[in-house]
C-alpha cells in the first residue's frame, strides 16, 4: 500500500513538473479506468440495450459503449476525451447546474437513479431512466462515475397509446349510452341522434370534414414549431357541432382522423414530419371525440 501511494505521489509530482495537455490527462484517466478499476469491460461492451458512459468528476467522458452510440447517436471518437457528459442533458438542465447536483448526490450517497429527459446528437429529447454509480479504483479511491441510461421512448409510447385507447373507448361508450338512454327529443338535432349512419355514405360531406380536419392538423404543427397561436380547440368544437347535425358517430370521427392523417403523410413523406403529424393528430382526435360527446349531451336535454 505504501509503495503504491509512493508511486501515485511520484506521478503527481511528475505532472506538476511536466504539466500535460487536457487531452493527455483524459487519456491517462481512460487508461487508469481500464487498468485499475473494477469496471468489467466485457459487460460494458455487451449491454447494447443501454447507454453506459463513464466520466471523471470534471464530466469528461472516458468510456462509451455501443449502446450509447445507438441511443445518443454520437460515435465514440466524437465524445471520448473530447466532450463533457453535459452534452446529453437538456440545455435547461445544464444551465440550472444539474451536473453539479449529480456529482454532489453521488459523492454523498454513492448512487442514485431518476427518470428524466436526455438529448440525442440531433437535438431531439427522449425520456430515459438513468442510474448513476460511483467508480472506484481497486484500492477504493474514487475515480468518477458511470451513467447507465435506458431509453424509455417505446415504453412511454406504448403506455400513452393504452391510455388514449381507453379514453376513446370511454368516449364511444358514453356516446352509445347517450343515444340509447335518450328519450324522444324536443329538437330536430336531438332526434337525429337515433339511427346513426356512416358519414362515408355522404362522400362530399365526408371529404369536406377531412379537409377541415387536415387544415387544423397543419395549423397545430405550425403552432408547435413556430410558437404561434391558433384557436384549434374552437375550430374542433365547430367541427363537432357539424358532425352532430349529420348524426355522426365516434367511428366516423376515427374515419375522418385516419383519412386526414394518411393524406398528410402521403403529401410529406419525411419521417420527422410524419411523426409530428401522427403525434398532433392523436391529441386532436381525442379532443374532437370529447367535443362530439359534449355536443350530443347538450342537445339531449
Amino acid at each position: 500500500m505504501k509503495k503504491q501511494n509512493k508511486t501515485q505521489e511520484n506521478r503527481a509530482e511528475s505532472e506538476i513538473r511536466n504539466p500535460k495537455s487536457e487531452i493527455e490527462l483524459i487519456d491517462d484517466r481512460t487508461q487508469y479506468l481500464r487498468e485499475n478499476t473494477d469496471f468489467v469491460s466485457t459487460v460494458f461492451e455487451s449491454l447494447v440495450g443501454y447507454a453506459i458512459i463513464a466520466a471523471d468528476f470534471d464530466g469528461n467522458i472516458v468510456a462509451y459503449n455501443e449502446g450509447a452510440r445507438l441511443i445518443y447517436g454520437y460515435d465514440p471518437e466524437e465524445v471520448i476525451g473530447k466532450k463533457s457528459i453535459e452534452i446529453f442533458l437538456p440545455n435547461e438542465s445544464v444551465e440550472s447546474g444539474k451536473f453539479q447536483e449529480i456529482t454532489n448526490k453521488l459523492i454523498s450517497d454513492g448512487r442514485f437513479s431518476h427518470e428524466g429527459e436526455r438529448t440525442r446528437k440531433d437535438g431531439s429529447l427522449f425520456p430515459a431512466h438513468v442510474l448513476y454509480t460511483l467508480t472506484r479504483g481497486k484500492t477504493g479511491d474514487l475515480f468518477g462515475f458511470i451513467e447507465i441510461v435506458q431509453d424509455l421512448t417505446e415504453e412511454k409510447q406504448v403506455e400513452e397509446d393504452r391510455v388514449k385507447a381507453r379514453r376513446v373507448e370511454q368516449l364511444e361508450q358514453e356516446l352509445q349510452n347517450l343515444t340509447r338512454l335518450s328519450g324522444p327529443s324536443k329538437t330536430t338535432v336531438t332526434a337525429q341522434m337515433f339511427g346513426l349512419k356512416p358519414l362515408r355514405e355522404n362522400v362530399d360531406k365526408f371529404n369536406e370534414f377531412v379537409r377541415e380536419y387536415s387544415e387544423l392538423l397543419e395549423l397545430s404543427i405550425d403552432q408547435r414549431i413556430f410558437n404561434v397561436s391558433h384557436n384549434i380547440s374552437k375550430n374542433l368544437g365547430e367541427i363537432a357541432e357539424g358532425l352532430v347535425f349529420l348524426k355522426v358517430g365516434p367511428r366516423d370521427v376515427i374515419d375522418i382522423h385516419t383519412a386526414a392523417l394518411k393524406e398528410k403523410i402521403r403529401e410529406d413523406t419525411a419521417e420527422q414530419k410524419a411523426r409530428a403529424y401522427y403525434e398532433e393528430s392523436r391529441i386532436m382526435v381525442l379532443e374532437l371525440m370529447g367535443n362530439l360527446v359534449s355536443s350530443y349531451r347538450k342537445y339531449s336535454h
